[in-house]
């Protein structure tokens, strides 16, 4: 009987936390300098395509300029900051 709780508890770590976290980030220049620049940033859930759509229309006409994505090597969570900029 304690068996099942003990398989279930190593099941849940496995995938959960056993794998190392990965970062990558890159920034671009915008070529938008001083006080004209407005800055906008969000999460963003990087699994779920229909929220990536959600962010990313939100600022069409704005220039992608960082992205910061985190994830683990067994991609149970994925997350992303995502900076975008234009001229004011």
């Amino acid at each position: 009987m304690k068996k099942i709780p003990t398989l279930v508890s190593l099941v849940c770590l496995s995938l959960a936390g056993c794998a190392p976290a990965n970062i990558t980030a890159v920034k671009w220049d915008s070529g938008v300098n001083g006080a004209n620049v407005q800055t906008r940033c969000e999460q963003v859930d990087m699994r779920k395509k229909s929220e990536m759509e959600k962010v990313f229309s939100k600022y069409d006409g704005w220039k992608l300029v960082y992205i910061s994505e985190y994830t683990t090597g067994n991609i149970v969570g994925t997350d992303a900051a995502v900076c975008f900029e234009r001229a004011k």
